[in-house]
């Protein structure tokens, strides 16, 4: 969340160039500065989400893990969760081609990869497969609440940023916003999972 807003920082003078020219000055003065800033906030943001699935499974044991531990194990998964994270992210952005609602769709049907790579120990494409194939009687329960909390977040965002004065405070609470909202979701993505699982 501070790394996001940081990176969200760093490029908030953007907003005030008015030239095309100006801004590629700008961006070549700090671009390796928000570059490795931007490189640190996908690591830890990878890291944050294997971690919440670690989180989840270890509090459903009734067991209990510290954030820096959860961290750890999210780390040590991170390139195959980069990598599944990348390759999912490239079949929602196509089927929004489609039209927009079979990105929510497919969002939905691939969800559960997370928790089959963080916690069977499935590859990048069998943890894809196998979220597919899990979820074929829950595609349109899992559309809904993935257009639910899209619809939410979008809402939600929408209004603060109407409300808050555009600067380092609207950042925050954006930024703190997002996760409000991506661990209840996720949550809801594990429970799934867990049920699928005790079939």
């Amino acid at each position: 969340m501070f790394i996001e807003g940081l990176v969200a920082y760093l490029i908030l003078p953007v907003q005030n160039l008015t030239q095309p020219e100006d801004i590629v000055d700008f961006f070549n003065s700090n671009a390796s500065l928000i570059g490795l800033v931007g490189l640190f906030g996908t690591v830890l943001s990878i890291s944050f989400l294997g971690g919440l699935y670690v989180s989840y499974d270890l509090k459903d044991k009734g067991e209990n893990i510290d954030p820096i531990n959860a961290l750890s194990r999210g780390f040590k998964k991170f390139f195959p969760f980069l990598g599944a994270y990348f390759i999912c992210s490239i079949a929602i952005f196509f089927s929004a081609f489609l039209l927009i609602l079979p990105a929510f769709y497919v969002a939905g049907r691939l969800a559960l990869f997370p928790p089959l790579m963080m916690l069977e120990n499935k590859g990048v494409m069998d943890s894809l497969r196998l979220s597919w194939d899990k979820t074929d009687e829950h595609g349109g329960i899992l559309f809904g609440l993935t257009l639910a909390f899209f619809l939410i977040t979008f809402l939600i965002a929408s209004l603060l940023q109407l409300i808050l004065e555009p600067g380092i405070g609207q950042i925050a609470v954006l930024a703190v916003l997002e996760y409000v909202v991506v661990i209840p979701w996720g949550y809801v993505y594990f429970s799934l999972y867990k049920s699928l699982k005790n079939q």
